[in-house]
């Protein structure tokens, strides 16, 4: 079925572009090459661009190949996996399709093994959750619900009800990416319609959950900044982390693009409160980026490696075919950067620029991922943080647009 375009970004993320100072060279040979370490997940669209079918497999390392979709599974379409725990990757429905949760298990051979799956009520519209212990999960709803379940036994387990946090004009929130900081899970919400398209002033709102008790123990928000719609979720979530001195980060997605008036960057709750602190936040919209001349509209993705490092996806406006309004499927206007969290400052990354529906940033061993859907060719390309250098290309290449991996370790 035909799938509303924000909603299917709810699941991408962006990636890439050019700078003129680093090398580029293929991988070295990878010591981990035949052990099916990397599962991979792409995504073939139909003609109107947001229909189509997501196929997910793992392959053998990062040695440079051509991949197909024979021995892939079909999951939801536009929806990346959930999260990831151990060997086992759990993946939602495809929004307006079946109401299947499902596990898969990595095999000692590398091939992947429906391991369990139930049903969520019907009309649910899961749009993402996390993995909280063995027998501990939740699941974000697009009906002020959260959904908790056991994912040793794939049984859900209760609905927790959060309608009454809906904001002015808005029947119940939406939720963003959840972070889980001891026993406690911060959830943002969001006061969107059912684009995803933020409604009333700029602001960004939080709960916190005491995950034993699955109890509301504090709300709280800002809105100074302009900031809105923390915590896009995408699959396995990293648009929220912790640093090395305990802060929490989270990124803020504005409007997606869409709107400039909701502002997109990302905001900081220190070690010992539980407050957005208001000496951080940090607005993108007018950010310099160190070799690129335009502005974004959008932090997309990001990952943290470390040590004040981010890595992450900006959509350039400058970049669109159509000046005021983006085609996530055509326009290559997103680019890959690497953000100072400490200096506040942004590099752009010697990576092709590529569209929203090849969106994601993942660690492999000492290098990262980036998902590309160039000019030239789509699949993953590889990145050295520490020598600037990177692939001559896609080192595997996919068919259609390359959604989402992850290296089991």
């Amino acid at each position: 079925m035909k799938t509303t375009p924000i909603l299917l970004m709810a699941g991408f993320v962006c990636v890439a572009v050019l700078s003129l100072s680093s090398c580029k060279k293929d991988p070295k040979p990878d010591p981990d090459e035949g052990k099916k370490d990397l599962a991979i997940v792409s995504m073939v669209t139909n003609p109107d661009g947001y229909s189509g079918t997501s196929w997910m497999q793992v392959i053998d390392g990062i040695t440079p190949k051509t991949v197909d979709n024979s021995q892939a599974y079909q999951i939801g379409f536009g929806m990346p996996p959930m999260d990831v725990a151990g060997n086992d990757i759990y993946t939602i429905p495809d929004y307006n399709g079946s109401n299947t949760f499902q596990k898969w298990t990595k095999q000692a051979d590398g091939s992947l093994r429906k391991a369990g799956s139930f049903e969520v009520p019907v009309s649910s519209f899961v749009t993402h959750g996390k993995i909280y212990s063995e027998e501990k999960g939740y699941l974000a709803t697009r009906t002020g619900k959260l959904l908790t379940f056991n994912p040793k036994t794939m049984t859900m387990t209760r609905e927790i009800d959060l309608s009454e946090y809906a904001g002015e004009g808005v029947s119940v929130p939406f939720f963003g990416s959840f972070f889980f900081d001891g026993t406690l899970m911060y959830v943002p919400l969001w006061q969107t319609n059912m684009q995803h398209q933020p409604m009333g002033d700029p602001m960004i709102e939080f709960l916190i959950i005491n995950v034993e008790a699955d109890t509301v123990v504090k709300y709280f928000n800002e809105t100074q900044s302009g900031l809105t719609s923390a915590g896009y979720p995408y699959g396995v979530q990293k648009n929220c982390f912790k640093d090395e001195r305990g802060d929490i980060y989270y990124v803020a997605g504005g409007a997606f693009s869409m709107d400039p008036k909701y502002k997109t960057g990302i905001l900081r709750i220190k070690n010992g409160t539980q407050e957005i602190d208001p000496e951080y936040n940090w607005v993108f919209n007018d950010q310099v980026i160190d070799g690129e001349p335009g502005k974004t509209v959008w932090l997309a993705s990001t990952h943290y490696l470390g040590n004040g490092k981010l890595y992450g996806l900006l959509d350039i406006a400058d970049y669109w075919a159509n000046p005021s309004m983006p085609n996530w499927t055509r326009d290559r206007s997103v680019i890959s950067v690497e953000i100072d969290i400490y200096a506040k400052t942004v590099k752009k990354l010697p990576i092709p620029r590529t569209c929203a529906y090849a969106t994601h940033v993942s660690p492999y061993n000492d290098l990262l991922l980036f998902s590309v859907w160039g000019e030239h060719d789509s699949g993953f390309y590889t990145y050295n943080p520490s020598t600037g250098e990177m692939s001559d290309g896609s080192v595997i290449k996919v068919p259609g647009f390359p959604l989402w991996c992850y290296q089991f370790k």
